[in-house]
């Protein structure tokens, strides 16, 4: 009799399925671990847009990531290494594991509601999911991979980000796709 997986272990699942081509020479077990101990499998994407419910930030992720397959192939576009795309999709929000916390548990449905982590240490976005992927993956990251991450976010980075975003993505229009991957998976997937 197979056992039914609980919404935490599909996450796992899937992931571990998604990210075969970087498992285990960049994504080892212990990694999973830690990403598990973190929340990265449960945490919201956000808490009053896309995807704010339990394991949102994992499916926007896993969406991201295949949105930027889906570009890399119709594109052709050129990475520094195969598992770029799937490196820079899946963890290009990392630093949502940091930002919020579960604060209420709903006893009848289930649900976690969450909120704002008033105690972190680093604060910003972009940045800050570099630095925490750089520590997670003990420091193999490409530049290119760390560059697409840092501006992910596009021209909805504070306004004197503007011009520095514009001058990166002349130097790798691959920061642009990610934005855009992104952009997709927020707004018109609204996951």
């Amino acid at each position: 009799m197979a056992t039914k997986l609980s919404a935490l272990g599909q996450n796992i699942e899937t992931f571990k399925q998604l990210m075969a081509p970087c498992i285990p020479h960049i994504i080892t077990p212990e990694i999973i671990d830690q990403l598990q101990c973190m929340g990265f499998f449960e945490a919201p994407a956000a808490i009053h847009h896309h995807g704010a419910f339990t394991g949102g930030l994992f499916r926007h992720s896993a969406a991201v990531m295949n949105m930027l397959l889906v570009y890399t192939e119709q594109l052709e576009l050129d990475w520094g290494r195969k598992e770029s795309p799937y490196i820079v999709g899946m963890f290009h929000d990392l630093c949502k594991t940091d930002d919020y916390v579960p604060v209420a548990s709903s006893q009848i449905l289930g649900e976690t509601e969450w909120g704002y982590n008033d105690k972190r240490l680093l604060t910003g976005h972009g940045d800050k999911s570099v630095i925490m992927l750089q520590q997670l993956l003990k420091g193999n990251v490409t530049m290119q991979e760390a560059m697409c991450i840092r501006w992910h976010m596009g021209a909805f980075d504070s306004k004197e980000n503007r011009n520095a975003y514009g001058n990166a993505v002349a130097c790798d229009q691959n920061i642009l796709y990610t934005h855009t991957a992104d952009m997709y998976a927020s707004r018109v997937l609204d996951i």
